[in-house]
């Protein structure tokens, strides 16, 4: 055992508590540096470089100043710290020199990465002589500033949610036209981080600015991006933006390193509780006078552990509340939180504190893995190790920019991490993040035609300014994801599919700001009513709503708590009220999944001898029934719906649910039949994705459930381990587990964890059964593939405009346009003026409305294997069963959604 780097102080300090299992040394690195005379450069960039580099730029800066005086479009993905903001400013420095009235746009992921460089690009112009005036514009600019900026700045420092919500959203405005039209560059930083939901929102995001340039003047953009490295960034930016780029990758980063030391830490009792250890770390290093940053995977972790750090000797008591907070609990904090969905407020104080160098440490999700500059830090600490290498060299580049520094790694206690403290060195050969990026997104599409092409749009609004037609064909020069124009066209026809029309009615008339580019569904608003008028505490996603905020739960915000009394899923607001620090967890209905095996609904599958696995739509059935409460060394359990008069909280219904129709991949072997723990397994199972194929934990999803349908080979009834994409309509990322070698590598590597679990706790009920199964998964997915014969495609079916698929009268369905509850139909009826209808029930309050609900027939999705499906015969106006599978009674139904 080696010498902990820590104070050994006492039964409770992180020496008692942590041993050292390993540590790896990452030796220093020397520049290398090419002059400046020779560079292909422009005289203003060389005159600059020559003042302020005399030396010599780095090898990588070097490669950037070529192409940034070709004016091609290109990326540089060296390593963090390494100086990519100079690759930034070479390229605006070509563009302003060489057309004087050309604008510049700066899109930086985040306001503080923004806040943070809008100096040093005025710094820079400054030195290199160039008259240009540096602005920004994000949330915590007034609007009636904004216009000023963009008529009186060359270079003009964004979001990508400002440019979503606010820059296109105002095209009726001179400024802005005016502004787009003189774009000739755009920079992008940070694009590892456009990933996902984020990152394909993003990808429309590009094309929609480059419709409004070149609408206005047919002239080309050049796109310079920074990242860190992730799998295939040339791939990457291409489905991004629609272009090639030169990449510049780590292999000519000519940056120095300051050495940095990784230390490998494990818990002397593994038994203890991880956040009450790291308290005990994070604690040793303030009484060492050391500056630290600690990440944590989970929004509820940060928050905990702050809370603990916030509650030490001196730090003032959060239990003391009794009444609402007297200004920011942020302000007498040493050690604070910052994660996603804080208030524009909030975080612009915790990332003022943090530069300035005023703060003990801060413990952080990924939001701080970004190139925000943090100077002071002495250490990092990792609460367990992220799955892919650019998480991983992300957040131990947060030091030894300046000088020394250490990383201390905490074994989490997962699997995962046992599995990488037995062999260290793997850490640093971990996979690297995917650039996830599906843009055939329904869901996705829909909210960009509707900002687009919508009547009074985007288009619309060039079309006007410019003097033509706005009934005019819809005319674009850009280059659309396949899929997009044709339902452009339907947005501007008025006949979008009938599945899109809840989606369609959140945006109304203003979707730029009713659709967040880091979501598909529209956020929730937490606000705590209170007072004068409501105060703000932040956003949540509906799956965030579903894990920290559903009715009753304890919701903390920057170290303090607050217990949730209200939903309103209609206005997508929160209500909270002030609370003593108590702790909840939700009491979850188990997940139910409902795969849909149709001809049109499989998208591949693969037998390896009795496995299969088969890549569908499904839908995802998530219901909270209560919630468990910890006070103090006392558990108390409250079950739906509450009593407003006992409690304060108002919720009516038996249970707080989600309906979601995504995609997803079921395997089927005999193996998960039986007393199989499945969840268990399937857990392991998702685990060793994460391993193999980098994604972020909240874009991935996993359960157990039961086959409502048969195909040769599945019978109804056998249980299923299902791994599902949580994003609504699907990214399609669950669908990589059939990649070519994918699924053997996944099950050896979750039959390898499995007996790293089972070593930990070998008394441990079912794990031995669980680590059989997956043993023989993994053998029969080594066996040669093959294709189900019933997962053939089917041939076409032929198309009978008479004909319309219905649910039959008496079963039920989603409804869409209603929340996504259940609809049970009455009736199926046709319209002369609105068509084919649905009249029904929806179900609320465990019973079914007295009042009957109408709405159109595409306005109700059919639950696979569940519903009873037919035809309307809309000559006859009859309907006509056709006697499929899947069909279960009423009361079953209710059960099996609920």
């Amino acid at each position: 055992m080696m010498t902990l780097p820590l104070r050994p102080d006492g039964p409770d300090s992180a020496h008692a508590l942590w041993h050292e299992t390993h540590v790896i040394a990452l030796p220093a690195r020397a520049a290398r540096t090419v002059p400046v005379v020779g560079l292909p450069s422009g005289d203003v960039v060389k005159r600059f470089l020559a003042r302020a580099y005399p030396g010599g730029i780095y090898q990588h800066q070097a490669d950037a100043a070529g192409c940034a005086a070709d004016f091609t479009d290109f990326a540089v993905t060296t390593g963090t710290a390494s100086g990519k903001t100079l690759c930034f400013h070479l390229a605006a420095l070509e563009a302003l020199s060489a057309l004087p009235d050309t604008k510049v746009v700066v899109l930086y992921p985040q306001k503080a990465l923004g806040a943070e460089q809008e100096g040093r690009w005025r710094d820079m112009l400054g030195l290199a002589g160039v008259d240009a005036r540096v602005g920004r514009i994000d949330g915590s600019v007034p609007v009636s500033q904004r216009a000023l900026i963009l008529d009186t700045c060359r270079v003009v420092i964004l979001t990508p949610d400002v440019m979503h919500a606010w820059l296109l959203g105002n095209l009726a405005l001179r400024s802005v036209r005016a502004f787009i039209r003189a774009t000739r560059l755009m920079i992008i930083d940070e694009v590892h981080t456009l990933t996902g939901v984020f990152g394909s929102n993003a990808a429309y995001l590009f094309r929609r600015y480059e419709h409004a340039l070149r609408t206005l003047t047919r002239k080309k953009l050049q796109y310079v991006c920074a990242s860190a490295t992730i799998q295939d960034p040339a791939a990457h930016l291409t489905l991004l933006t629609g272009r090639a780029f030169t990449v510049i990758g780590s292999e000519r980063d000519g940056s120095p390193r300051q050495p940095v030391s990784l230390h490998f830490l494990r818990p002397t009792e593994p038994t203890r509780d991880l956040l009450t250890g790291a308290a005990s770390l994070l604690h040793d290093l303030v009484a060492r006078q050391e500056r630290f940053l600690c990440f944590s995977d989970s929004r509820k972790q940060t928050e905990n552990l702050a809370s603990i750090m916030a509650r030490r000797p001196g730090a003032g008591d959060p239990e003391d509340l009794d009444g609402p907070p007297q200004g920011s609990p942020l302000a007498k904090l040493r050690i604070l939180p910052y994660r996603s969905g804080y208030e524009s407020r909030d975080r612009a104080d915790i990332q003022a504190r943090l530069t300035s160098g005023d703060l003990d440490g801060s413990i952080s999700t990924s939001a701080l893995e970004l190139g925000m500059d943090i100077p002071h830090l002495d250490a990092v600490v990792l609460l367990g190790v992220p799955a892919s290498s650019t998480s991983f060299q992300q957040r131990i580049g947060r030091v030894g920019r300046r000088r020394p520094g250490r990383v201390l790694i905490l074994d989490s206690g997962s699997a995962s991490d046992a599995l990488l403290f037995e062999r260290p060195e793997q850490v640093l050969a971990r996979p690297l993040a995917d650039g996830a990026l599906y843009l055939e997104n329904q869901n996705i599409q829909c909210i960009h035609a509707t900002c687009l092409a919508r009547a009074g749009g985007e288009h619309d609004a060039l079309m006007t300014a410019l003097g033509r037609d706005t009934d005019a064909e819809f005319d674009t020069p850009t280059t659309w994801p396949e899929g997009f124009l044709d339902l452009v066209a339907r947005e501007r026809s008025g006949t979008l599919p009938s599945a899109l029309h809840a989606l369609r009615a959140q945006g109304g008339d203003r979707p730029n700001h009713a659709f967040p580019l880091r979501d598909v569904e529209t956020s929730y608003k937490v606000e705590l009513r209170q007072g004068a008028g409501p105060q703000e505490l932040g956003t949540l996603s509906y799956g965030q709503v579903m894990r920290e905020a559903y009715p009753g739960a304890i919701y903390l915000y920057a170290t303090q708590a607050y217990r949730v009394t209200r939903i309103n899923p209609l206005l997508r607001t929160v209500h909270v009220r002030p609370e003593r620090h108590f702790s909840t967890r939700p009491s979850c209905l188990p997940t139910l999944a409902f795969p849909n095996f149709d001809a049109g609904s499989v998208h591949q599958a693969a037998a390896h001898g009795g496995l299969q696995a088969v890549d569908c739509d499904v839908m995802i059935s998530e219901s909270v029934v209560g919630f468990e409460e910890r006070r103090g060394p006392n558990t108390f359990h409250s079950a739906y719906p509450l009593d407003p008069h006992q409690t304060g909280i108002y919720f009516q219904q038996p249970r707080f649910s989600r309906n979601m129709y995504t995609t997803g991949i079921v395997l089927h072997h005999p193996q998960l039949q039986g007393d199989v723990p499945r969840g268990r397994l399937a857990e392991i199972i998702l685990d060793a994705f994460r391993l193999t194929v980098p994604f972020e934990s909240r874009d991935i999803g996993v359960t157990t459930d039961k086959l409502r349908v048969e195909r040769p080979g599945l019978p109804r009834g056998d249980g299923v381990v299902v791994i599902y994409d949580q994003t609504y309509g699907s990214l399609r990322l669950s669908g990589r587990l059939l990649a070519d070698g994918v699924l053997p590598r996944v099950l050896e590597t979750a039959g390898t964890l499995a007996a790293y679990d089972l070593k930990l706790t070998p008394d441990e009920e079912g794990l031995v059964r669980v680590h059989s199964a997956l043993r023989q998964l993994a053998a029969e997915a080594a066996q040669p593939r093959g294709t189900p014969a019933w997962a053939e495609p089917a041939p076409p079916v032929p198309v009978d405009a008479e004909r319309v698929r219905v649910l039959l009268e008496g079963t039920t369905g989603i409804c869409l346009l209603h929340d996504h509850r259940e609809m049970q139909i009455t009736q199926v009826y046709y319209s002369p003026r609105a068509g084919l209808q649905y009249k029904g029930k929806l179900c609320t309050d465990n019973a079914w409305d007295t009042h009957l609900t109408v709405v159109p027939v595409g306005g109700v999705q059919a639950i696979p294997g569940v519903s009873e499906l037919g035809w309307y015969d809309l000559e006859l106006g009859e309907i006509v069963s056709d006697g499929g599978e899947g069909k279960i009674g009423l009361q079953t139904v209710q059960a099996d959604v609920g």
